[in-house]
């Protein structure tokens, strides 16, 4: 199944971007499902960048579980989060959930699955890069 396929599962399920992301990223690390299930239900904190429009649930829990990861493989912390800052800002030309949707809440639908995808896409190579996947 592809990462946008993933994505549009669990938007079924319930969850928002940040808990999507989260979700992912501890089923592709081997983390059992069970046993992380409060983890993803408090990474809903994040959702619709904390609830006000601020930063992107979606880039919140990507950067979480990339602390997450390196709990286990400690490389390069201080790089992995600024590169993935960088990349999501060059890449959307914003942080912020407001910004990123205009203002239009409406753009959640069509926008924000591909740019969860395209995000947890990035996230997985980094993972893959450490050796956390």
């Amino acid at each position: 199944m592809d990462t946008r396929d993933r994505v549009i599962e669990n938007k079924l399920r319930g969850y928002c971007c940040s808990e999507s992301i989260m979700s992912m990223a501890l089923e592709d690390m081997g983390r059992e499902p069970e046993a992380c299930a409060d983890l993803v239900k408090a990474m809903g904190a994040y959702c619709g960048g904390l609830h006000e429009g601020l930063a992107c649930g979606a880039l919140c829990a990507a950067k979480a579980a990339l602390f997450l990861a390196e709990d286990d493989y400690p490389t390069k912390k201080e790089q992995l989060g600024p590169e993935l800052m960088r990349w999501f800002k060059d890449r959307f030309g914003n942080w912020d959930c407001a910004a990123l949707l205009e203002g239009d809440m409406e753009r959640k639908q069509t926008m924000c699955p591909g740019l969860i995808a395209e995000t947890y896409n990035k996230l997985y190579d980094m993972l893959e890069d450490i050796g956390a996947i």
